[in-house]
């Protein structure tokens, strides 16, 4: 460029080459703006796209776990209307999803501001029609293959015992499944009749059931029927309210039978209230 601009020099007024050289830095300033300004968008979409990318990664880690569903009778009839009406839509993974919000949402609803409720971590959970035919068919059962993954065994009656427009009693299954997902269980030695009986209070609040109300003997709190258990948990909530979270909490370290105990007396001094008031 210099050379070319030597030669025709002798040519060319001062004027004019005063004027060139000056077009010249212009053009010169606005390459290095229009470089500049590229610069700054490229800077700007990267920050967006990352940013775009981190949402993302937020919003598929707030859909909380891992979600696996498995046919084991695959050939059956059973199996033919569970691959037909929940597989093949995803519907099972909806009802997964949907139902353990709502547990969520009555065990932990204050989890993110709060530092004294800590969350169950589940990673994985695994809706599995089973082989075995459970005669009792709303309650499926959990196993813990390991401490963050659950697996949901339902029974084959459930889908035999439903209309294909009619999934009332897969809901509800599945509703009981997420429940136990989600209680503590003080390491595996909180009281069973207290285990199912929180499954049967959820399942009750979710429309699975009648919501019974009054209290019984205190002796019935841990009554093997479920509902009997159910009851007094519904009176407790319904005069102490978050008494459900914070039972769920207790259970969360070792299992303590004073845990219970207190929880008993505490009801107790309610019904009393209860009692008197209704007078």
């Amino acid at each position: 460029m210099e050379e070319h601009h030597h030669l025709f020099q002798p040519l060319l007024s001062t004027t004019t080459t005063t004027s060139a050289a000056t077009t010249t830095t212009n053009e010169d300033e606005d390459i290095k703006f229009l470089s500049s300004d590229k610069a700054i968008s490229f800077r700007l979409l990267s920050i967006t796209f990352i940013g775009l990318i981190s949402i993302y990664a937020n919003y598929e880690q707030s859909k909380g776990f891992d979600i696996i569903i498995i046919n084991d009778i695959k050939d059956s009839l059973a199996g033919n209307r569970f691959e037909l009406f929940y597989v093949s839509n995803d519907k099972a993974t909806r009802i997964l999803q949907n139902t353990s919000s709502f547990v969520e949402n009555i065990l932990y609803p204050d989890t993110i501001t709060s530092t004294n409720h800590h969350k169950k971590q589940v990673r994985r959970v695994t809706l599995r029609l089973s082989s075995k035919n459970n005669q009792t068919r709303i309650v499926p059962t959990v196993d813990t293959p390991k401490c963050d993954e659950f697996v949901i065994n339902i029974s084959p009656s459930i889908i035999m015992g439903q209309s294909s427009n009619d999934n009332h009693a897969m809901v509800s299954a599945i509703q009981r499944g997420m429940a136990r997902v989600w209680l503590w269980d003080g390491e595996s030695r909180a009281p069973p009749w207290l285990v199912d009986g929180l499954v049967e209070y959820m399942s009750r609040l979710a429309g699975f059931g009648e919501v019974v109300r009054g209290f019984g003997d205190s002796s019935s709190w841990n009554d093997k029927d479920p509902r009997v258990v159910a009851l007094h948990l519904d009176q407790c909530e319904e005069n102490i309210k978050g008494f459900i979270r914070r039972l769920n909490q207790a259970m969360r370290q070792r299992w303590n039978d004073q845990t219970v105990v207190e929880a008993r007396n505490l009801c107790d001094y309610y019904k009393k209230l209860y009692d008197s008031t209704a007078l």
